[in-house]
């Protein structure tokens, strides 16, 4: 526990002196100092933080409520207990008033009044702390919120009346604080789609909070803007409210469109290509091929003739992304199932030098493979075929997109 430092006012010496010996004698963690004047109490609070303050009311030169006053101008955060004599309830009424913590009344039980004064002493301290740790978390909040990089606003869950925007808010938005103050995200006309509006209220009311909803917002001059909006319940002085973070998505989107038009393209390209296309991924054919250089091997040729049956196992590794109609014609498949026959053990012992090229070209990390061979088709039909092997960019590490051209040349 950590030491609680305790200033005892009074002008009593000798209460003074047995409330310092009791507390200190009870509670090994205060450590108590003892002023005989509110003046004399100053001038200690000028040297020295303390937890709490215990003061006596009627003192002479300065009483309680005078020193209380001059404290809290000083330190409004500091604990502070009054001792009042009995039948005094104004001065208890008026020492709350000014910001006292707690009051204890004196007289009684000696042992039951410092019973509680420990009570009290700790009570205030605990409340400082809460205090001072919610103070500090509203003080993160505003700043968090005030500073955030994405639009954020404070509404109440009851009627959805804004209480509160960031700028950043109004930099999306084009509303000010004036502007949506007290009013709802309706009367505004904020949200493009109501049915998108209702949905994200649904969400806050059945689940208590709504994560990355996308929607469209407009802006004050009518602008439609793309947006992902979360929002969750808080509760700011009692009163249940939304905080919700909107983040502009219009770059995003764009490029997302951007990405399926080219999509869209390749997918034309690929499939209308007179030349047989394969995506191919090679990944677990890599991993392979990396044990078997950890364990010293220089020349794949060299060391698949001598063991071709490993060859083979490496080729069943191999798996089909996708492939084009010409991958079909050209070898006369009908479907996936005989593409892969198509590589299947006869192939590839009949290939081992092509296949071991393949591999060694994408061992070292070349750039393009090119070579002619001649092979036997589906139907029987013996083809002289140019092959060529490429990675797609940015998949130079994993081979899991490996792109495999095949053009006929027996037709030329």
């Amino acid at each position: 526990m950590e030491t609680i430092r305790v200033l005892l006012v009074d002008d009593e010496k000798e209460l003074l002196k047995a409330t310092k010996l009791y507390l200190e004698n009870a509670v090994k963690d205060f450590r108590i100092t003892t002023c005989n004047s509110a003046n004399n109490a100053l001038n200690c609070l000028n040297k020295e933080p303390f937890d709490v303050i215990i003061s006596d009311f009627q003192m002479p030169n300065m009483d309680g409520l005078e020193l209380l006053e001059k404290i809290r101008e000083m330190d409004p955060d500091i604990a502070f207990i009054i001792f009042t004599g009995k039948g005094r309830e104004e001065v208890v009424i008026k020492a709350l008033n000014l910001g006292a913590d707690y009051y204890l009344q004196k007289g009684g039980d000696v042992r039951s009044q410092f019973s509680e004064l420990i009570n009290l002493i700790n009570k205030s301290v605990e409340k400082k702390k809460a205090d001072t740790a919610l103070r500090k978390s509203e003080e993160m909040f505003s700043k968090a919120f005030k500073f955030s990089l994405n639009a954020m606003a404070l509404n109440r869950f009851k009627g959805s009346a804004f209480i509160d925007i960031n700028e950043n808010f109004t930099k999306l938005l084009h509303y000010s604080r004036e502007d949506v103050l007290e009013k709802n995200p309706e009367e505004l006309s904020l949200w493009a789609k109501n049915e998108d509006y209702l949905e994200y209220q649904r969400l806050l009311r059945e689940a208590g909070e709504a994560i990355d909803y996308e929607t469209l917002l407009c802006t004050k001059d009518a602008q439609i803007i793309p947006v992902l909006i979360s929002g969750s319940l808080i509760e700011i002085e009692g009163e249940l409210c939304v905080l919700s973070v909107a983040r502009d998505i219009t770059e995003l989107t764009e490029a997302l469109e951007a990405l399926k038009e080219n999509e869209q393209r390749y997918r034309l390209l690929f499939e209308g290509s007179p030349v047989a296309l394969l995506n191919l991924n090679l990944f677990d054919v890599k991993k392979q091929l990396d044990e078997l250089g950890e364990q010293g091997v220089e020349s794949l040729r060299e060391y698949f003739k001598t063991y071709p049956k490993i060859l083979v196992n490496y080729v069943n590794l191999i798996n089909i992304n996708e492939f084009n109609n010409a991958v079909l014609q050209l070898i006369g498949a009908t479907d996936e199932n005989s593409v892969r026959i198509f590589l299947d053990h006869e192939f590839t012992l009949k290939n081992i030098e092509l296949f071991s090229k393949i591999f060694e070209f994408l061992i070292s990390g070349g750039t393009l493979f090119e070579e002619e061979f001649t092979v036997f088709n589906l139907r029987n039909e013996k083809l002289r075929i140019l092959v060529r092997v490429v990675f797609a960019p940015g998949y130079e590490d994993t081979w899991s997109k490996v792109f495999v051209t095949m053009m006929n040349l027996t037709i030329f």
